[in-house]
């Protein structure tokens, strides 16, 4: 054989080599995709004839209304603490922010701090927190009106809050999307109840106008009879789930961020500034902008009640938030930034001092957070592998939950601003 011969044999062999190379791995890599599927793939081997569970509508709905009664009842636990007509102070702003910082630090860190349980048992920790939670405001207005248990109830809703989201939204993950579009609903219904139902009940009840702490005792059941539906109907279908995810295994989940950050980068980031947004208009600073008994309809000429408009506003909240996550769960993704727009044109409402536009503010940003909030619940369980879900939920959740903390302790130093800028007007 000669030189020239040897040469083309080795080439020959060389290519031959190479390509069988990438034969095997293309072969390796189809069979680890075959291992690894999508939380809606797993949704069809475990409920294949797609039941719905409408139950878990009753699970989320209580923790929410506890949520909405420790941002939107802010005004009458500091009246309970300080007595009536007090101006806000720093120490009980920052205990008020506590809700915000608990739920920053859990949205990540019941992955370390409960790593020894799974999604079911963690929603369960976190049911029962914030029914201590509630309890723990009503002690302030049972005769212990003092500003640490604003901490101590505002931290454990925190803890609630940031918990329980990400994890009953994985662990309803695998009943299906029907079943999950139904607890994603919960969540503005849970609010609401008590962002509506609550200051429409304080205006024609004089008993819970003096007895405001029924509102979070309320709350209180409600979260016990939702543990109670959990036990019985939700407990044992949910048991597919996969085994809680270890710390080794979050911190190596961390380092294959390529296989579920990339996906939810720009709705992540929506997300964070969406919940600046949410934090200081749902309803926030607007509570400090018309901070007097009445507010005024120059243009109709009438005089409305604070609490009726409060109500208004959050109806106006309801509306938006619920009727976009309905729609926007069936279409296709949508570049989350394109909500944002109608975020940016809320807020334009909120602090125009236009009292017949300002509840469009709550109606505008409220649609931009139920389309995004949904939209990326659909692309987590429809792009990111199942093994992934609960880390990407959780941190998707916690950028969001960025912006809420900055909304949060920006607002005591715009509270001054809007009193000197808007007044308060009296009837």
């Amino acid at each position: 054989m000669t030189f020239a011969e040897e040469d083309d044999v080795e080439v020959d062999y060389v290519v031959k080599g190479t390509i069988q190379d990438e034969e095997e791995e293309e072969r390796t890599m189809d069979e680890t995709t075959k291992l690894l599927d999508t939380a809606d793939d797993v949704s069809k081997r475990v409920n294949p004839n797609n039941v719905k569970y409408y139950e878990i509508f009753f699970v989320v709905l209580p923790v929410f209304m506890g949520y909405a009664a420790l941002f939107s009842q802010q005004d009458q636990v500091l009246y309970a603490v300080y007595g009536a007509g007090a101006s806000e102070p720093t120490v009980f702003s920052f205990g008020i922010s506590m809700l915000y910082m608990g739920n920053l630090v859990f949205r990540l860190g019941h992955n370390v701090l409960f790593a020894f349980c799974g999604p079911r048992y963690r929603v369960i920790i976190s049911m029962t927190s914030m029914t201590l939670s509630m309890l723990t405001i009503c002690t302030i207005f049972w005769g212990l009106p003092h500003v640490g248990l604003v901490y101590v109830g505002y931290g454990l809703g925190g803890l609630a809050i940031g918990t329980f989201e990400a994890n009953v939204l994985s662990m309803v993950t695998v009943l299906g999307k029907d079943t999950k579009l139904w607890a994603i609903v919960a969540i503005p219904v849970g609010i609401n109840i008590v962002n509506i139902g609550a200051y429409a009940l304080l205006e024609v009840w004089p008993w819970l106008y003096d007895n405001p702490w029924a509102i979070q005792f309320t709350c209180a059941v409600s979260c016990m009879c939702g543990l109670a539906v959990l036990f019985i109907r939700i407990w044992r279908i949910c048991a597919a789930l996969r085994p809680a995810m270890t710390l080794k295994e979050f911190v190596y989940a961390f380092k294959a961020y390529k296989q579920w950050m990339w996906a939810i980068r720009w709705h992540s980031l929506a997300l964070f500034f969406d919940m600046f947004c949410v934090s200081l208009f749902s309803p926030g600073v607007i509570l400090y902008i018309y901070s007097g008994s009445c507010v005024p309809y120059s243009v109709l000429g009438f005089d409305m009640s604070r609490d009726w408009f409060v109500c208004l506003y959050n109806t106006f909240f309801f509306a938006g938030d619920t009727s976009s996550r309905k729609i926007f769960y069936l279409v296709r993704i949508i570049n989350p930034m394109f909500f944002l727009i109608l975020s940016v044109i809320g807020v334009v409402c909120g602090l125009s001092d236009i009292t017949l536009i300002v509840p469009m503010c709550a109606f505008l940003v409220a649609f931009a957070n139920g389309s995004i909030y949904t939209q990326a619940n659909r692309l987590i369980d429809h792009e990111v592998d199942d093994q992934y879900n609960l880390i990407a939920l959780s941190f998707w959740l916690f950028l969001g939950d960025c912006g809420s903390v900055l909304g949060s302790n920006t607002t005591p130093f715009l509270t001054n601003l809007f009193e000197s800028v808007y007044g308060t007007y009296t009837c």
